[in-house]
């Protein structure tokens, strides 16, 4: 058990570890000489519908968002979840009104904009003696919640039309989920292999990609690319702006601390915004014909390619991940090499004569091609097919 000194410390060492790795990243991409480049393609423009008004809130809608959000509440709580939960017909006439005020003004109450950090061990396993291995979760006002719950019901209808939203983002949408991905990925990898060939894959991850996302880039994407203006666009830059969270451990907290970039992390509105604010990511692919497939921040590039053309493929590929880096670059985000991951896939007879690569060029560094998948080890797709099979029967039992 700690002491409230030894508690007291920890949120300061949690909040400054934080606050720290944040500027640290930022300022290794303003020295990335990619930083200093040229500007990636000019903003895609909205060619889709426009949004400029929100529709209005209604008890029901509050009323069945309530009955649907867990019994937790938060230190930040004005009423306990369990109160509103108990009391749900006057309260959904109290937050729809509530709504519908902060919609029509295009306004965020700043009184939600507050949040409680608590970190999160990444995984079990991790030295818990270490900060860089907690991943810093917010912990928001209930009531805040439910705000942004009605405004993503209203965003999600728009975006989903926009013909620039990136539909191989299987993350935090309804029906996409990791297995709709793996399916996805698997389905061309066997596609590519019943024509001859082998794909090479490259997996690559974003380091705290929620919390380096530049404001003003994100609000001038969401209104050219997805055509958000109005009071929807100056609610989002309320929502984004004067934020500020303090960690807590036991019973103590670090000092307040601004929040100038990033989305919340536990937030209802972060994923989605995170999403479109990294959706530019499949038109550069797409510009090199190579395939995309994103969970969240984890990104899985890659190509097919015969024995013939193997070093073609790879070039392409590498030109790929060039233009990436130097788009990242520009949005104040940097690319992991040390969790990125490189994959060379194909049957057993194929592998045997492909001029395996020694590594995959990205982010200023090599990726080296796992040798899990050597054809020596005859390994090939044979991993990913129990957990294939399992998928497509879960698919067949859906649809029936």
């Amino acid at each position: 058990m700690l002491s409230d000194t030894e508690c007291d410390s920890l949120c300061t060492s949690f909040c400054q570890f934080f606050t720290d790795k944040i500027s640290d990243i930022k300022q290794a991409v303003a020295r990335d000489p990619n930083s200093c480049s040229t500007s990636p393609s000019p903003e895609l423009v909205n060619a889709g519908p426009v949004l400029v008004d929100l529709a209005p809130v209604t008890p029901a809608e509050v009323l069945k968002i309530i009955n649907t959000v867990p019994p937790k509440s938060s230190r930040l709580d004005y009423v306990p979840t369990s109160l509103i939960k108990s009391c749900s017909f006057l309260f959904a006439d109290l937050i729809s009104g509530l709504a519908n005020l902060t919609f029509t003004e295009g306004c965020f109450p700043s009184n939600f904009k507050s949040a409680v950090v608590k970190p999160l061990l990444k995984k079990p396993g991790l030295d818990v003696n270490s900060p860089s291995n907690y991943r810093p979760i917010s912990n928001l006002n209930n009531i805040s919640k439910i705000l942004e719950r009605l405004f993503l019901s209203r965003l999600n209808s728009h975006v989903i039309k926009s013909p620039h939203f990136n539909h191989l983002q299987s993350a935090y949408r309804k029906m996409h989920s990791c297995e709709t991905a793996l399916c996805k990925t698997l389905n061309d990898i066997y596609l590519s292999s019943d024509n001859g060939n082998c794909t090479i894959l490259i997996s690559f991850d974003l380091s705290v990609a929620f919390d380096t996302i530049d404001h003003t880039t994100l609000l001038n994407r969401l209104s050219t690319r997805f055509g958000i203006t109005g009071l929807p666009l100056a609610w989002l830059t309320s929502y984004l702006s004067g934020r500020t969270h303090s960690v807590c451990v036991g019973n103590s907290f670090s000092p307040v601390t601004d929040c100038l970039t990033g989305v919340p992390q536990g937030s209802v509105l972060g994923p989605i915004l995170f999403c479109l604010y990294i959706s530019p990511i499949a038109d550069i692919a797409s510009q090199y014909g190579v395939s995309l497939q994103q969970y969240a921040d984890d990104t899985q590039l890659y190509i097919a390619c015969s024995v013939d053309d193997a070093a073609s493929a790879l070039s392409i590929l590498e030109s790929c991940l060039a233009s990436l880096h130097s788009w990242f670059c520009h949005n104040a985000l940097a690319l992991n090499p040390a969790k990125s991951d490189a994959l060379l896939l194909g049957t057993r007879q194929r592998l045997s004569f492909f001029p395996i690569p020694v590594g995959i060029q990205t982010a200023n560094s090599s990726v080296p091609i796992s040798d899990h998948n050597h054809p020596r080890r005859h390994l090939g797709l044979k991993p990913y097919l129990k957990w294939s099979r399992f998928f497509c029967l879960q698919i067949i039992l859906l649809l029936y």
